[in-house]
């Protein structure tokens, strides 16, 4: 019986399957790269009215926390710089109009956790209300709305969190880059999108996480 690839043995194969093998890992990536620009072409259109907001929210105005601390993360504070305000989340057609959809958020351009959750951050504080974030949520395709009250640390806190199934939605809103990155996207089975408020309705914490087969 042969032994395994996989246990280091390539080198013994023939040129022909040697040859066959490189073929079969070309089309894997190309049909990853395929399914990959699928999915960022159809990243959700939004309909409808755009979503009521108390104003337009910005670092110096509102900064960002991470868990009711300001952050220490190299991450999270780059992503800070790259996204100062609300209208630098947005696509370039939102970013100077008087009144801009915050529905339209830029996810070509959410390359880390850290992009999006600055971003959510940045979008929420805008919008003040659970119930103007919930339909945010709905607007960008997402799906199992949850919501739920519970005794944090230190005080009480209420949260709200979304997710998407990539292999159903044909979306995916992390863009990460890179081949290491074009793997990664082809395993995430599930995106989960989460904001949390304190008592007084101010944000506590916004978040993304992603999981994979």
């Amino acid at each position: 019986m042969g032994k395994s690839v996989v246990n280091g043995d390539y080198r013994k194969l023939g040129r022909g399957k040697k040859l066959l093998l490189l073929v079969a890992i070309i089309a894997t990536a190309f049909a990853g790269l395929n399914w990959y620009d699928q999915a960022r072409v159809e990243a959700p259109a939004v309909v409808g009215p755009p979503i009521e907001y108390d104003h337009l929210s910005s670092e110096k105005a509102e900064p960002y926390i991470s868990f009711g601390k300001p952050p220490v993360r190299d991450e999270e504070l780059y992503a800070i710089k790259q996204f100062p305000d609300v209208r630098s989340c947005l696509v370039l057609a939102e970013k100077s109009k008087d009144r801009p959809d915050l529905r339209k958020i830029d996810w070509n351009r959410m390359n880390t956790k850290f992009d999006i959750k600055v971003c959510m951050f940045r979008i929420f504080s805008s919008y003040q209300t659970s119930i103007r974030v919930k339909q945010w949520f709905v607007s960008q395709k997402m799906t199992g709305i949850s919501q739920e009250d519970y005794q944090g640390k230190e005080e009480q806190l209420h949260s709200m969190r979304a997710y998407n199934y990539p292999r159903k939605t044909n979306i995916v809103y992390v863009s990460f880059k890179g081949v290491g990155g074009l793997i990664k996207l082809n395993l995430i089975y599930v995106e989960e999108f989460k904001v949390i408020w304190r008592a007084d309705n101010s944000l506590y914490a916004t978040t993304y996480e992603s999981s994979s087969l």
